[in-house]
């Protein structure tokens, strides 16, 4: 039990961690409302990547203070830009911005409440390590800020020591923080941050997205809080997947990008559902799109992808001429000349893309033979079934989202929307339906060829339309929810109750599908499953910070999770990774440990190193023959004459030189 409070304490800090750092700047910028909420996530978030960036130069270390420091500074910027910002006075009725805060915000609680218990139910235990392949990494990149006291992502430097390469450290650099100030493991800061984003961030920026696409009203805010645990394959596939925690982290603050940017275009009811000033759009847009692309990169490709029908669409309406949403909700004419309006569509969608282009052509990742697991027809029931790659469907949400694309194209401002999604799920397509290809790649390279990479951005797409099927449906029932509690003895409250149980049999049917994603993350979580530690090895790591010295260096092999040494025991080891460029020294020594002693002593006495982790040939990665070629001789170490053990668990055992 108190493992679970300690879980709970370190995600309470988590969100307060983001609060801390970002209300500042929304305060400064006089924000009343859901408004605080929207405007202080990215900026909380993109003040740890500025304060990861400048810490250095400063000479600070890795801790809360540059971060606060950050935080202070970018409020009182915009405190002295705020006349320039066009930034309005305090609103008058104060009543009215608790009611405009709450209401979104228990409205998000609903869906990250699902989200939160479905997770929960996945890990297993608080301090449930992921059995991939990334987690090695994921969670040594934490110990190596701590040790090194620098998040920057220039100074990431574990898989190639002294030679460091950019690398987006937003993730690891905010669960370095949980750590720092809750006192837990590695483990269970990963997974307090893992159920913050998922089950707080996310929700919240979808219930911003909602609103900024059909509208501010409580029914909509509803809808689309409950929603936000509606598409299995988006944030709980994700959690379990990879497992890909930078992906996760900035896919879940893409709403919030998507959102300013609707702002900027002025397209939907976007500037109606949260009233900001033209300074404070350029705000948010900034800082949701730094804190993304600091959290993962590829978040740029999404929203290339999303973007360009919403991008066509303004540009067409300024080259008509035609009106645009008022502040009202109402349609009033352009304010600029005809001719002014002609040449910003003209440069604005050359704009767009050359940026795409060029995107394309500098973001390539390295190329993966990953094929498509379906043929067509198969990827397009994938596609309409709402669980694209997983196995079952969810009939429910998908009807949510036909009804809402019928509703979107029977109103032209927003029949955009469908282009957006289409244009995900066409990726999507492209993934599963095919087989590697030079033409698939030039589509999927910024996604390693992956189709369940893929899969997880279908939701982006869908889940607006998915909010106007549902908020029609409910505007449909609703007379008959009035007439049902008309007959009880008090309507008002009987209204309330048939209120709450139909947006819980929302929440259900959008849990309809979210089976198989579940077992996705149980099995990726158990270690009797995984083959990245199993409990013995796990044991032995608990052990391990009693029988060996904080300055002692660990021989090891990164295929079957010894790497993790680092993080779960705080002891360094030869390879944190399995993927880097290390001494070759290191490599010589564990495979001399076995046919050449005598080389293992003098290797043993150059690099001062005497222990030794053995955790088998249960390799993470099954007949992969290039990462396991450096070490194919390090095995049967108990038959190595230079070596005794110290400690066993099962077939896992710690040995040390001894020359």
């Amino acid at each position: 039990m108190s493992s679970w409070i300690a879980l709970a304490a370190a995600s309470s800090l988590a969100v307060a961690i983001i609060a801390v750092l970002g209300i500042p700047a929304a305060l400064a910028l006089r924000l009343r409302g859901f408004a605080v909420v929207v405007v202080a996530i990215p900026a909380g978030l993109a003040v740890i990547a500025l304060a990861s960036l400048l810490a250095p130069i400063a000479g600070l270390g890795w801790s809360l203070l540059p971060a606060l420091i950050c935080a202070a500074a970018l409020a009182l910027l915009l405190l002295l830009l705020r006349r320039w910002l066009g930034v309005a006075a305090r609103p008058r009725n104060p009543g009215s911005s608790m009611r405009a805060l709450w209401i979104p915000v228990g409205a998000a609680a609903v869906g990250g409440g699902a989200i939160a218990l479905s997770l929960l139910a996945g890990l297993g235990a608080p301090g449930a390590v992921s059995q991939t392949f990334d987690a090695m990494f994921h969670l040594n990149a934490v110990r190596h800020i701590m040790d090194s006291g620098s998040a920057s992502p220039f100074a990431m430097d574990l898989t190639s020591p002294g030679a460091p390469a950019f690398y987006p450290t937003l993730w690891h650099a905010y669960v370095s923080l949980i750590v720092q100030l809750s006192g837990v493991s590695i483990p269970v800061a990963t997974n307090a941050a893992l159920i913050t984003v998922s089950a707080v961030v996310w929700p919240l920026g979808a219930v911003a997205l909602g609103r900024a696409v059909a509208g501010p009203s409580t029914r909509v805010t509803l809808v689309s809080g409950a929603l936000s645990a509606a598409f299995a394959t988006f944030p709980l596939f994700l959690a379990g997947y990879g497992v890909l925690y930078p992906n996760l982290f900035s896919l879940a603050l893409l709403p919030f990008l998507l959102m300013a940017m609707l702002q900027l275009l002025n397209v939907g009811p976007a500037r109606r559902a949260m009233p900001l000033s033209a300074g404070t759009r350029w705000i948010l847009a900034l800082g949701a799109l730094g804190a993304a692309v600091l959290a993962h990169p590829g978040v740029l490709y999404v929203l290339l992808i999303w973007a360009a029908a919403p991008v066509l669409f303004a540009a067409v309406r300024a080259w008509l001429g035609a009106a645009v949403p008022g502040a009202g909700g109402h349609r009033v004419p352009g304010g600029a000349r005809r001719w002014l309006r002609r040449l910003a569509a003209v440069v604005g969608v050359l704009a767009f893309a050359l940026f795409a282009i060029g995107a394309w052509i500098v973001g390539r990742t390295s190329d993966n033979s990953w094929s498509g697991f379906y043929g067509p027809r198969r990827a397009v029931l994938e596609i309409i079934g709402g669980t694209p790659f997983l196995e079952g469907h969810a009939w429910a949400v998908s009807a949510l989202v036909l009804f809402g694309a019928v509703l979107a194209w029977r109103f032209r401002p927003l029949r955009w929307l469908i282009g957006s999604a289409a244009a995900l799920a066409a990726f999507y397509f492209i993934s599963d339906a095919f087989p590697s290809s030079d033409w698939r790649t030039l589509f999927l390279s910024p996604w390693y060829n992956d189709p369940r990479r893929l899969a997880a951005l279908v939701p982006f797409g869908a889940f607006p339309l998915a909010v106007l099927g549902a908020s029609a449906g409910w505007t449909m029932l609703r007379p008959g929810l009035r007439r049902l509690a008309a007959m009880s003895a008090r309507p008002r409250r009987s209204l309330r109750v048939l209120t709450a149980a139909a947006l819980v049999f929302l929440v259900a049917v959008g849990q309809a599908g979210s089976d198989s994603a579940l077992r996705e993350v149980q099995t990726r979580y158990d270690p009797k499953e995984g083959t990245l530690l199993s409990e013995d090895e796990l044991r032995l790591l608990e052990r391990l910070p009693d029988e060996v010295p904080e300055d002692e260096v660990i021989a090891n092999n990164p295929l079957n999770g010894s790497a993790l040494a680092y993080a779960l025991a705080d002891r360094e080891v030869f390879f944190p990774h399995a993927n880097g460029n290390y001494d070759q020294r290191f490599y010589q020594l564990v495979d001399a440990l076995v046919p050449n002693p005598a080389t293992a002593c003098e290797l043993s006495r150059e690099l001062d190193v005497e222990y030794v982790l053995d955790f088998g040939t249960r390799y993470i990665f099954k007949n992969d023959t290039a990462r396991e070629q450096p070490f194919k001789r390090m095995k049967d170490l108990d038959r190595s004459p230079v070596l005794t053990e110290v400690d066993r668990e099962g077939d896992a055992a710690l040995f040390r030189i001894s020359c």
